[in-house]
């Protein structure tokens, strides 16, 4: 019952509040951003571009947040930041073109996200649990 409630109170929230909830978690995640493609633009040209910020606002789910993205635009974004099928997260490996040997090549990871990300937890956690409190508020809740 009182799940049910809380779910019919959420669906409340109009659109014009989800709008700004999701202007004011874009916000909260510029800082996660920026630290980021700082790091990646450090030995990249192509993946600080791809990294981009994706507030969430599902209130029907009780999803609410910021999500940093990677566009897969940059194939090779994936594999520097340690998401492999190969199971090691310290390095991966790749064709070498232009031998006729098949040799492959063993590059070490440099993430670039994850680390951003966790530096960046805490505050981004307590300002979007912030922001949604207001939020709630506004809508009438206590």
């Amino acid at each position: 019952m009182e799940f049910s409630q809380l779910a019919r109170d959420l669906h409340k929230m109009g659109p014009a509040i989800r709008r700004g909830l999701r202007a004011d978690f874009t916000r909260i995640g510029q800082a996660s951003l920026s630290d980021a493609r700082s790091r990646a633009g450090a030995w990249s040209s192509r993946i600080p571009a791809a990294i981009f910020i994706r507030p969430i606002t599902d209130t029907t789910r009780g999803r609410v947040g910021v999500e940093l993205v990677v566009s897969k635009n940059v194939p090779h974004a994936r594999p520097y930041e340690g998401i492999s099928q190969q199971g090691s997260s310290a390095y991966f490996r790749h064709p070498v073109f232009g031998h006729t040997e098949r040799k492959w090549a063993r590059q070490d990871t440099r993430p670039y996200a994850w680390p951003a990300v966790k530096g960046r937890a805490g505050d981004a956690n307590r300002a979007v649990q912030d922001t949604f409190d207001a939020a709630a508020r506004e809508c009438g809740f206590r």
